[in-house]
């Protein structure tokens, strides 16, 4: 009976890896100093080459970043799947619902500044060209709705 060789999985050079994932050696080296990636076995002459598990984790890290996480965010949930066997749901619903909020409260304050932004132009209109004091008299009164009539008893 003929007997199979089992090969070790290919190892990917840095290069060969980044333009699978659609990033730079240097975004590479970056993720390895930062701990996103492990550090990759190297050859006698000092070359890097990685697993092919490195190429699921950067399709993990480009997915966290697309909905606009942080490195560090990231890096707690790819820790939280390096320590069990399945990645928690736990972890990530809650990684996920602090980014909601911030991202919650950086439309507060975008609205907050876009308001800002329209009131300077307003003044602009209605001060032509002295612009020195567009931001620095207060607001102009908002209108006030109409009153409504007074009914008799």
């Amino acid at each position: 009976m003929p007997t199979t060789q089992r090969t070790a999985p290919a190892l990917m050079s840095s290069g060969s890896l980044a333009r699978s994932a659609g990033l730079t050696v240097d975004t590479l080296r970056h993720y390895e100093r930062i701990g996103l990636l492990a550090p990759p076995v190297r050859t006698s002459g000092d070359h890097r080459r990685y697993p092919p598990e490195a190429l699921e984790r950067l399709t993990f890290i480009r997915i966290g970043q697309r909905l606009g996480l942080r490195l560090e965010e990231i890096k707690a949930l790819l820790d939280a799947c390096d320590d069990t066997t399945d990645c928690p749901v736990g972890t990530t619903e809650r990684v996920l619902r602090q980014r909601i909020a911030e991202v919650d409260e950086q439309i507060r304050q975008m609205t907050a500044l876009r308001g800002r932004l329209m009131l300077a132009v307003s003044r602009i209109e209605t001060h032509g060209d002295d612009i020195t004091t567009i931001l620095d008299e207060p607001p102009p009164p908002l209108p006030q709705p109409p009153a409504a009539p007074r009914q008799r008893n």
